[in-house]
């Protein structure tokens, strides 16, 4: 994680220096966009954005928000929860849904756009961290409850259309996008063991599964700009 968030940070810093070499006209065309993409929760994610304007052609929009466990039909999510899912283990069936997050970095390429816009067909890689957490209680009563999680780290690469109808500050933007996503799932479980006194004690033990999956995303957001 520490390293994709280097990444993104280092990626922000590029491109904010490419912004201040490029002579752009910034009281003229749109220069940001707040927006909400409703698709996203599908995949557990409450999916918010800010995509800023650093030169003519050139943005780079931020994504942040919870996610929820259990909460949609994704990959994430349908891994720690069923059983059948291509034929995995799922998590306890005492585990609870909690809350965990997701952030992302997106530069964006108009090679169309000639006026300042941010409109039309664009070109966008896409860094980008998720995290599902969930909660096991000890059903004896005796121990805390354990927080486990699913992590996932994606580098995707989006295809996309923005639009402003009628030229307002109302924005759509339809994309599309597919790449690699690595998972890796930290699961706390009940082990018992017979302590120097012959009782049955328990405690937390942790195992750890990892892997790489094919990642695709579709859906539209709707944004407020200017």
């Amino acid at each position: 994680m520490k390293k994709l968030l280097g990444i993104i940070i280092l990626t922000a810093v590029s491109f904010g220096a490419y912004s201040q070499e490029e002579e752009t006209d910034r009281s003229e065309g749109k220069n940001f966009v707040l927006k909400f993409c409703p698709t996203q929760l599908v995949a557990g994610e409450f999916n918010f954005s800010y995509e800023q304007r650093i030169a003519r052609k050139f943005s780079l929009e931020l994504e942040v928000g919870p996610t929820i466990s259990q909460f949609g039909l994704n990959f994430g999510n349908q891994r720690l929860w069923r059983s059948d899912f291509w034929d995995f283990d799922p998590i306890s069936t005492d585990a609870e849904a909690a809350i965990g997050f997701h952030v992302s970095l997106a530069p964006r390429f108009y090679p169309m756009s000639d006026d300042n816009q941010l409109k039309g067909l664009y070109l966008s890689p896409v860094l980008k961290y998720r995290q599902y957490n969930y909660t096991t209680e000890d059903i004896n009563g005796v121990l805390d409850d354990a927080r486990s999680s699913l992590s996932q780290a994606i580098f995707r690469f989006n295809m996309g259309l923005q639009f402003w109808p009628g030229d307002g500050n109302f924005s759509i933007d339809m994309y599309f996008g597919v790449g690699l996503g690595t998972f890796t799932i930290k699961e706390q479980y009940l082990d018992n063991y017979v302590d120097d006194q012959g009782y049955v004690q328990s405690k937390w033990s942790s195992s750890t599964d990892t892997g790489i999956r094919l990642n695709a995303a579709t859906g539209i957001k709707f944004g407020f700009g200017m």
